[in-house]
């Protein structure tokens, strides 16, 4: 010590060539730069102020090449010395070959800074300061730096929403405490240092501070201001004071670098090891503290203080003296003061002073997040909102499911009318407020589109309080033959007139609504009870102003009259499911028919499948709608017993489409006697019908060449051995026909009629007969003419002479001529009985045709209430497919919930919330299929009930979107969503829940909406599901993932931008990952990337959700569930 204060000595003896400290500037030019302040650097002139030091002898044997490895050469500064290269690796804003030359430029320049040029000042970049501009003077400076957030443990990093934004984040931190790379720059303030120097050379200090050494290659740091590292075990905050403990493990300490600069001339440096600082605050200043164990210090040879000309050298004093600790202390106001034990001896003992004191100003580039006392704002926590979000879900899922419950149960009714009485008002109303109804049918013919002629000049009548039974042997043409007086729709040509009331009804919609049909095959839903199928008839089809007391009376009334009311709380069933027998079912059918007491009722087969009781019962309850209620009733019927023939008022028989014979049942029998076929004794007039028709059409079963008709039966005047011309179909007889018909002519008159007739028949039919004659004829005294065109003749069938001669006796018998003479009269516009068009109860012709027209039925509301309440007790009854949707929505939400449980904010994190939402719309895209099979099922049923005037197509349709598709697409996303939205953690925004939810179920519907589609538009139900599933594998395959927007040709983008799939997709990922801040650790660096540069890359948008793609979804699912509705107003419709 003693030494040192002898090499001062110099100093002190001269001090009086330096002026006073009154006359010379305390600040220098470099801090009043970084302060703001303007100077202006000059070239310094005195040789004694070269800024580059004196040339050195070289020492003998010296290397004439730098290297660091050999002890004449040092890395200055805390430089590292390479061990391969033998070459200093500097620290910030030092450089040369043993880093003792300042940088220029900017500290943000890194390896492109320059060294500083020699006799000049370094021309800091704006915005930077000190002598080698390291210190920044405002946040400008910063921008050009990235930040080096650490991983927060969410990945959230630096916050920012764009990386061309992070620039902004940064800030020029003046606070003096290191965070992560501090630089100061410091003038001497001791005056009596001052004025020992000579010729005014300013003596400054830098002091820069690097938390776990300077290369430690560490650069985790908190975010939120807590400089959580490994080189500090524990950052504690409070209201006044940042301190930071030290660990037991010296290494893991901070570094710090001292330069004593005189003239701008480094004069030597200390590098200080195991340092820790705080710092601490108070309402009117703050002080930062940083303490350091251990101090190295050495003296640049030839420069001022350490052997420069004319100087003292300290080197010995640096080395052997100067060990530590140390401290760099600041408190604001009152500047700075570093001191180490050794230092503050030789100040005190020779300035006077504790220590050196300096006036300092610092700055570091870090992002705002980093700056010490900033408290990161907490996430708004909304994990209660989502759960409650969640919860209420929840609870709509259960409220629907309850409501589902309470809307299809099945109520229990009491037995038989269970107290309900029809209304006094109301006692006849229904049955009285309504025209009887008279039909005329004349030469109805019925080709199919092949030209096949089906049937031929069928005439007929049947007027109220009538029944008319259609009979003939099995593809007589019976069927076809209802169906075009109830004029259904037919997919060939129907030629003939017909007549109500003396009058046509050219308006489809006003016949329908005075008649009813019941189809041969019974439509109805298995899942509704006995009662609810006719009640759901009668309050459809009822007069709207008839009370719904009147139509429950009416429901009861009619389920009494067929037998069926003990069965009204039974499920009608359906195959494998049976509930009632089939010939419940077939009474139920006809009870919906029959509730509406219909002008004319059309039944198809009413009495198949049932026993005889049960089928005579139905018939009698037809004659007594018919009489009582002066209805007119039309069936068919296939070889009833003889008690319901007995029931028949009118007859009508067909054989391959001729009309064999028209007119009243009693007279039938009498009719075919006179012909020659008398039914045996004993024997139902019925079945002897059907086996004559069957027998004259040649299509009964030959044996040995030999046709019998009943055994051995020859009532009709063919002898037993007749034999049968096998071309011609005649029956022939050895007799020659000469001798039968002297025999013929021998016998009385009616053997006579029967001989005239077949000759008639041989000679007027010989045209249907023969297939070989092309000569026309006209059947004369019928009214109708044979057809006149060969090419007309070559498309009707050759009938046989026997049923020629039945088709001539009926078109011959009184009953088909006074049928003729109606027509006449209806055609020449008088009443069919004679009067000038006033019948026999003197009705109004008006008031008639207004009455004809119906009454109003339902409005649209209450068709679609009724609907919709039928749908939901056949979702509710039929709950495995309900149920099954929804056990899957759970336990594919849990599945999810387990392999993505809280995906992180990185790369894989992002990986898997790409596959979590694709699987998600895959499975409901594909779940969607099972809608194919809502519509199909009911296909028939709908398309029966349209025809019979149930409701108008447009209210079925809203009751199938909203009550029957909605239930299974909007509900199990809400189930899924808020299962695997809080166990993924996803996005803890309320809005982004929201937002997720909504698209799930938008997704569903646009989805179910396309397959709705194609269950409407194709009936055949295989190739309605290949096509959905094709559909759907095109979606997905343009859904983003598995190809890349910008791969796809420019005249294919459109089938990426329709695509459905890419619509859900990118809106679900653009709510989820617009914000996110993606942070990948790899080989010790926090690489962050932003999640809209991934998504943009992928071809995605991230303005893109409200549009296109919501909505897209919102057109998609419009478009086709208009196009669903138009389809099924305009094409689907009952053809037979």
């Amino acid at each position: 010590m003693f030494a040192s204060l002898l090499f001062l000595l110099p100093l002190i003896s001269a001090r009086s060539n330096y002026g006073t400290i009154s006359t010379r500037s305390i600040v220098s030019p470099e801090l009043v730069d970084l302060r703001g302040g303007e100077i202006g650097f000059t070239p310094i002139q005195n040789s004694n102020s070269s800024l580059i030091p004196p040339n050195r002898p070289r020492p003998p044997n010296c290397p004439p090449c730098f290297n660091c490895l050999l002890p004449a050469f040092n890395c200055g500064n805390a430089g590292e010395c390479n061990p391969y290269d033998g070459q200093c690796r500097c620290e910030p804003g030092f450089g040369g070959q043993d880093c003792l030359t300042p940088l220029c430029g900017a500290l943000s320049d890194g390896d492109e800074r320059y060294p500083r040029p020699e006799g000049e000042l370094c021309d800091c970049k704006e915005g930077w300061g000190g002598i080698n501009c390291n210190v920044c003077k405002d946040d400008r400076a910063c921008a050009a730096f990235h930040p080096r957030i650490p991983n927060d443990g969410n990945g959230n990093g630096n916050g920012s929403d764009n990386q061309d934004d992070e620039g902004d984040d940064m800030v020029c931190y003046k606070g003096g405490l290191a965070v992560e790379r501090n630089f100061q720059m410091c003038d001497v303030t001791n005056r009596k240092i001052i004025d020992t120097i000579p010729d005014n050379k300013p003596p400054q200090v830098t002091f820069s501070c690097t938390k776990n050494g300077p290369s430690s290659g560490s650069g985790s740091g908190s975010g939120s201001g807590n400089m959580s590292s490994t080189t500090f075990s524990r950052n504690q905050w409070n209201q006044n004071t940042l301190f930071v403990e030290e660990e037991g493990d010296d290494d893991n300490l901070g570094q710090c670098n001292f330069q004593f600069w005189v003239d701008r001339i480094e004069s030597f440096h200390c590098e200080l090891s195991k340092c820790s600082w705080q710092s601490k605050d108070s309402f009117n200043q703050n002080q930062t503290n940083y303490n350091c164990k251990e101090i190295e210090c050495s003296c640049i040879p030839g420069r001022f203080l350490c052997g420069e000309d004319g100087s003292v050298n300290i080197d010995d004093f640096l080395a052997e003296e100067v060990k530590g600790p140390g401290s760099f202390n600041c408190i604001s106001g009152k500047g700075c003061s570093f001191e180490e034990p050794a230092m503050n001896q030789l100040i005190n003992d020779i300035f006077g002073d504790r220590s050196i004191t300096l006036d300092c100003e610092s700055g570091e580039c870090l992002h705002y997040t980093q700056v010490p006392g900033y408290t990161k704002p907490k996430p708004q926590d909304n994990s209660i909102w989502v759960a409650l979000s969640a919860a209420l879900a929840a609870l709509v899922f259960l409220l629907a499911c309850l409501l589902l419950w309470y809307l299809g149960r099945t109520h229990r009714h009491p037995e038989g009318f269970g107290g309900v009485k029809l209304p006094e008002d109301e006692a006849a109303k229904l049955m009285t407020d309504h025209v009887p109804a008279t039909l005329h049918f004349s030469n109805i013919s019925y080709d199919l589109p092949s030209s096949k002629r089906v049937l031929s000049h069928v005439t007929g009548t049947v007027r109220p309080g009538e029944l008319l039974a259609i009979m003939g042997a099995s593809g007589a043409g019976k069927s076809t033959l209802l169906d075009i007086l109830a004029r259904k729709a037919k997919s060939g040509k129907v030629s003939g007139e017909m007549y109500v009331n003396g009058r046509t009804i050219p308006d489809e919609n006003n016949f329908r609504r005075v008649t009813g049909f019941v189809d041969q095959e019974d439509t109805l839903l298995s899942t509704l009870t006995v009662y609810e199928a006719v009640l759901y008839s009668a309050l459809l089809r009822l007069p709207r102003d008839m009370s719904h007391q009147a139509k429950v009376f009416r429901t009861l009334e009619t389920m009494n009259e067929l037998g069926i009311l003990g069965i009204k709380d039974s499920r009608i069933g359906e195959s494998g499911k049976r509930s009632i027998s089939g010939g419940e079912k077939r009474r139920v059918s006809i009870a919906c028919e029959l509730v509406t007491g219909p002008s004319i009722l059309f039944l198809d087969e009413p009495t198949s499948g049932l026993d005889s009781y049960n089928a005579y019962n139905v018939i009698s309850s037809l004659s007594t709608l018919a009489k009582q209620y002066n209805r007119t009733v039309i069936f068919t019927i296939h070889q009833p017993q003889s008690n319901i023939v007995a029931l028949f008022d009118r007859l009508l028989l067909l054989a391959k489409g001729q009309l064999v014979y028209s007119g009243e049942s009693e007279r039938a029998q009498h009719h075919f006697e006179k012909i020659g076929y008398e039914c045996p004794k004993g024997y139902n007039i019925a079945d002897y019908l059907i086996d004559v028709t069957v027998e004259a059409s040649g299509d009964h079963r030959i044996e040995n060449g030999k046709a019998k008709l009943n055994g051995n039966i020859n009532g009709n005047g063919l002898p037993p051995n007749g034999e049968r011309d096998i071309e011609t179909g005649f029956a022939t007889n050895s007799t020659p026909t000469t001798t039968r018909t002297n025999q013929d002519e021998q016998n009385g008159d009616g053997e006579g009629m029967i001989s005239g007739i077949k000759s008639k028949a041989s000679r007027l039919l010989g045209a249907f007969t023969s297939t070989l004659s092309n000569t026309t004829s006209s059947i004369s005294g019928t009214g109708a003419a044979s057809p006149s065109a060969s090419g007309e003749r070559e498309n009707i069938d050759p009938i046989p002479e026997k049923l020629a001669s039945l088709v001539l006796a009926a078109r011959a018998s009184d009953d088909a001529k006074i049928v003729e003479a109606e027509i006449s009269r209806i055609q020449s516009g008088q009443s069919p009985d004679g009067g000038l068009g006033v019948d026999n109860e003197n009705r109004n012709v008006e008031e008639e045709t207004g009455l004809l027209k119906g009454f109003d039925k339902a409005t649209y509301w209450t068709q679609f209430r009724l609907l919709s309440g039928r749908a939901f007790k056949n979702l509710y009854r039929n709950p495995l497919l309900m149920a099954t949707h929804y056990i899957v929505a759970i336990v594919v939400a849990f599945v999810c919930g387990f392999f993505f449980y809280h995906v992180t904010n990185d790369i894989p994190g992002f990986q898997n919330r790409l596959g979590l939402f694709l699987f998600i719309l895959s499975l409901f895209g594909f779940s969607c299929l099972s809608s194919l099979g809502i519509f199909a099922n009911e296909r028939m049923l709908f398309m029966r009930e349209r025809a019979n005037g149930y409701y108008a197509p447009i209210t079925y349709f809203l009751s199938k979107i909203l009550f029957d598709i909605i239930p299974l697409r909007v509900i199990p996303p809400f189930i899924l969503g808020s299962i695997v939205y809080g166990l993924a953690g996803l996005n803890p925004e309320v809005s982004a829940f929201w937002k997720f939810i909504m698209t799930l179920v938008l997704f569903n519907l646009t989805a179910s909406s396309i397959v709705l589609f194609l269950s409407v538009a194709v009936s055949d139900l295989g190739v309605a599901n290949l096509l959905g599933s094709l559909v759907m594998l095109y979606n997905l395959l343009f859904a983003g993932l598995l190809m890349n927007y910008d791969r796809v040709p420019d005249g294919l983008k459109w089938m990426q931008t329709l695509s459905f799939f890419h619509a859900g997709y990118e809106a679900l990922l653009v709510n989820e990952l617009r914000y996110l801040q993606l942070v990948e650790r790899k080989f010790g660096l926090d690489i962050q990337v932003p999640s809209a540069t991934i998504l943009s890359s992928f071809g995605f948008h991230a303005q893109a959700f409200w549009w296109p793609d919501i909505s897209l979804l919102g057109i998609v699912f419009g478009v086709f569930t208009i196009a669903s509705y138009l389809v099924l107003q305009f094409f689907v419709k009952e053809r037979r």
